[in-house]
C-alpha cells in the first residue's frame, strides 16, 4: 500500500472534493482531506491558515500532497476572483507551504493554480459585485483589446475602445488590480518550481477563448516557464475543476512507475481540429496537454498503446447543454456514430471514453446505441472538454495496474458518472431549469432529484439494478449535483 496522499481541493463541490478521492480509490490509494465543512463554498471562503495547519500536521505521514494554491492563498477558486487582500498577505500564506516542503523534502508536492477566468457567460454570483452590470463590457474590452494587439484589425480597436468607455475607471482599475495580483503570485510559484518546491505545477485556464487578458497572461507565463527551464514540470493549458484528479493520476503513475500510453480516436474526422467551447485551442492539443499533465503519452499506433482514448466529438462545434447554446452544431453536418460505436466495442485495447460532443453533459445520441461505460476503463462527459478529458486520463491511470485496482470502486465511480453526466446533466437538469423558471423553489426541486433520477435510471439502465439514488444540490443551484448511487 502506498502512503496516503494529502489533498487540499479548490472547494467543497463534488467535482473538486469527491472525484479526486474516488479516482484514487480505484487505484487503491488512500486520500486524506480536510473535512468538507472546512472547505469553501459559494457563500464563504475556506480559512487558508487552518488548512495550512492541517497540512503541517499531516505532512510526516504522507507520501505526497495535491494542493490548490488558490485555496491556500485566497480561500478557494471563487475567492481568488473576489478577494481584495494584497499580494503580500497571499505570499506570506504560501510561504508556509514552501517552508513545509523544506522541512519535509521527501514530501512530493503537486500544486495547481487557475488563471483568473474571463467569460461572457460567467455566473455573476461567482464574480465581483459589479460583474452583473459591467461584466459583458469588461469581457468585450478584454477580448477585443487582445485581439487587436495580436491581429491589428481596426474594428477590434474600436470595439475595445467603445467597451472601455462604458466601464467606470474605478471598477476597471479594481478588476485589473486583482488580475495583476494573481499573476504576480503565479509567477512567484514558477520561481518556486525552479527551486524544486513542486513535483509538478499545473497552471490551467478556466473558461476562456482565443483572446483576452487571461490569454495574454498565459502567454507571459509560458515565456517565464521557458526562461526558467521548468517546462518538464510546469504546464499551461485549459482546465480547472478536474486538475486535482489529474494530479492524483500523476502521483499514481509516478509512484508505481507507470507511463500510460493513449492512442486517440475521434468520432468525426475533424474532431481533433475543432476548438471546444470555453477553451482556446483545438481539441487535439487539449488532449495532448491533459495526457502530458497526468504523466502519460499520446502514441501514433493502437498497437503500442495501453488505452484507446476515444473522444465522441461534434460535427462542426460543441453545444452547451446547460445554456442551450449552439446545439445544432453537434449533429450538422450529419455525423454517423455507428463506426465509432463499432470501434469502441471491438477495440483490442481498454477504452477510455471522453464524451465531448457537448459542454455540460453527455451526448444522448451516443447512448441510443449499446454503449455501457461500466465495461470500459474510464468514462466522463461533464462540463468543459478539459474537465472531461482530465478525469478520463486520471481514471485510466488509476485503473491501469490490475494488481492495484479496486473493481468495486471502479464500478461505483462509473455508476455515478452515468447518473451525473448522463441522467442529471443531459436529461433532468433542463426540466428542473424550466420548473425553476416557472416558480418552483430550489428546496422543492432538490427533494425531487433523487426519485426522478431513479426513474430515469430504471428506464435507461435496467441491466444495472439499483436500490436508490441519494441526491443534493450542494450550492443550492442546479448547475452541480452531489449524488450517491446505491447499487
Amino acid at each position: 500500500m502506498s502512503r496516503p496522499l494529502l489533498l487540499i481541493p479548490l472547494d467543497d463541490r463534488p467535482a473538486t472534493y469527491r472525484l479526486p478521492a474516488e479516482i484514487a480509490a480505484i487505484g487503491r490509494l488512500s486520500v486524506l482531506r480536510p473535512s468538507r465543512e472546512a472547505m469553501g463554498n459559494l457563500e464563504r471562503p475556506a480559512d487558508p491558515d487552518s488548512l495550512l495547519a492541517w497540512l503541517e500536521a499531516h505532512a510526516a505521514e504522507a507520501g505526497g500532497a495535491v494542493v490548490a494554491l488558490d485555496t491556500l492563498g485566497y480561500g478557494g477558486l471563487i475567492p481568488s476572483r473576489q478577494s481584495a487582500e494584497p499580494f503580500e498577505v497571499i505570499r506570506e500564506r504560501l510561504e508556509r507551504l514552501r517552508a513545509l516542503k523544506q522541512r519535509h523534502p521527501e514530501l512530493s508536492l503537486y500544486a495547481f493554480s487557475i488563471t483568473m477566468r474571463l467569460s461572457a457567460e460567467a455566473a455573476v454570483e461567482e464574480e465581483k459585485p459589479y460583474w452583473a452590470t459591467h461584466g459583458r463590457a469588461i469581457y468585450a474590452y478584454s477580448y477585443h483589446q487582445d485581439k487587436y494587439e495580436q491581429e491589428g484589425l481596426e474594428a477590434d480597436r474600436l470595439t475595445a475602445e467603445t467597451a472601455r468607455e462604458s466601464i467606470p475607471d474605478d471598477i476597471l482599475e479594481d478588476y485589473l488590480a486583482t488580475r495583476r495580483r494573481n499573476v504576480a503570485i503565479t509567477r512567484l510559484m514558477i520561481d518556486w518550481a525552479a527551486e524544486g518546491c513542486f513535483e509538478a505545477l499545473l497552471l490551467t485556464q478556466d473558461d476562456t477563448g482565443r483572446f483576452g487578458l487571461n490569454v495574454r497572461e498565459q502567454r507571459g507565463l509560458v515565456s517565464k516557464i521557458e526562461q526558467a527551464g521548468v517546462g518538464d514540470k510546469v504546464l499551461v493549458y485549459p482546465g480547472a475543476d478536474e486538475v486535482a484528479s489529474v494530479l492524483v493520476g500523476r502521483h499514481l503513475n509516478r509512484v508505481r512507475g507507470q507511463h500510460p500510453r493513449f492512442f486517440v480516436q475521434t468520432s468525426t474526422p475533424e474532431g481533433g481540429t475543432l476548438v471546444p467551447m470555453y477553451e482556446d485551442r483545438p481539441l487535439e492539443k487539449t488532449i495532448a496537454s491533459q495526457v502530458r499533465a497526468v504523466g502519460g503519452e499520446v502514441v501514433p499506433s493502437l498497437d503500442t498503446a495501453d488505452f484507446a482514448l476515444m473522444a465522441n466529438t461534434p460535427a462542426s462545434g460543441q453545444g452547451d447543454l446547460v445554456l442551450d447554446l449552439h446545439l445544432e452544431r453537434v449533429n450538422t453536418p450529419p455525423r454517423d456514430l455507428e463506426p465509432f460505436v463499432r470501434a469502441l466495442a471491438s477495440s483490442s485495447k481498454p477504452v477510455a471514453l471522453a464524451d465531448v460532443a457537448y459542454a455540460n453533459g453527455a451526448d444522448l445520441a451516443l447512448f441510443r446505441y449499446d454503449v455501457d461505460p461500466t465495461r470500459l476503463a474510464a468514462f466522463a462527459a461533464w462540463n468543459t472538454a478539459g474537465n472531461t478529458l482530465g478525469t478520463v486520463v486520471a481514471q485510466a491511470s488509476a485503473w491501469l495496474d490490475p494488481a492495484h485496482r479496486d473493481e468495486k470502486a471502479q464500478q461505483q465511480y462509473m455508476l455515478e458518472r452515468l447518473a451525473d453526466d448522463l441522467l442529471y446533466q443531459a436529461c433532468l437538469r433542463k426540466e428542473l431549469r424550466a420548473e425553476l423558471k416557472a416558480g418552483a423553489s430550489i428546496p422543492q426541486l432538490e427533494a425531487s432529484v433523487g426519485p426522478r433520477l431513479e426513474a430515469l435510471w430504471r428506464e435507461r439502465f435496467p441491466q444495472h439494478p439499483i436500490r436508490r439514488i441519494a441526491a443534493k444540490l450542494p450550492w443550492k443551484r442546479l448547475f452541480e449535483v452531489d449524488l450517491k448511487v446505491e447499487a
